[in-house]
């Protein structure tokens, strides 16, 4: 098992992966070949964890933003984290204007399976290693089997840096009440969820092929539930060139 390097980006670096590494094509390429249409909204935490933000009037607090403006605004904020918004609007500019996300209509499915869930002996609370991210993805794996029983068949596994992303994409999922969606969690609770997620309490998950800039990685789709390569398609330049 190699030895993994999970740290925090620093401005500079986060400023490079955006101008040189994050591809808008590949990102609207994600959605178009897995039939979603782009998201109505984003958002970006600038810095509120790292405390490494150029605009501080923007700590502790989600900056929301049309689709059509993600260049722009990750240009203007160099950001610590980028989201896209899972809920569909009626009306998304006046989303953005009153902040009431429970005006939705629909919402993308999400289960977080997070590696804090899995105790694995190797590290303190708070902290992410391979070890545990390993077992996060063997347990995302078969949740992924799980929900394929269930009568789910369009499944998306990401790795979002500090664990997996399992999006279930058929058009049925978005349209699940928040009662079903609470059943869905609490029998899957067994495979290392956060359950706050898919329930419908968090509408926003972390955009694919950004910079999970709290440990340096990049947040990329899984190809045949393998992690073959996992880690190394997942450091940025700037982490192999500092390794090297």
């Amino acid at each position: 098992m190699g030895k993994e390097v999970f740290r925090v980006s620093t401005l500079d670096e986060r400023r490079n992966f955006y101008n040189k590494e994050f591809s808008i094509k590949k990102l609207r390429d994600w959605f178009t070949k897995n039939n979603l249409r782009f998201p109505q909204l984003c958002a970006l935490d600038a810095g509120t964890e790292t405390k490494i933000i150029i605009d501080k009037k923007l700590k502790n607090n989600m900056y929301y933003f049309p689709f059509k403006e993600l260049k722009k605004q990750i240009a203007k904020y160099i950001p610590e984290d980028i989201y896209y918004d899972r809920n569909l609007y009626l009306n998304p500019d006046k989303i953005l204007n009153n902040l009431n996300f429970n005006e939705r209509i629909a919402q993308e499915l999400v289960f977080d399976v997070d590696s804090d869930n899995f105790k694995c002996g190797f590290h303190g609370d708070g902290k992410v290693c391979r070890n545990c991210l390993e077992k996060a993805f063997r347990s995302a794996v078969r949740l992924k089997s799980a929900l394929r029983k269930k009568g789910f068949m369009k499944i998306e596994i990401l790795y979002s840096g500090r664990g997996f992303h399992v999006h279930v994409l058929d058009n049925k999922a978005f349209y699940l009440t928040n009662e079903k969606r609470r059943r869905l969690s609490i029998k899957f609770s067994k495979y290392g969820i956060d359950e706050w997620v898919s329930n419908g309490d968090i509408h926003l998950i972390r955009m694919p092929y950004s910079l999970n800039s709290l440990v340096s990685k990049i947040v990329i789709p899984l190809k045949k539930n393998s992690i073959k390569d996992l880690f190394e398609k997942s450091n940025p330049k700037f982490l192999k060139l500092s390794s090297t």
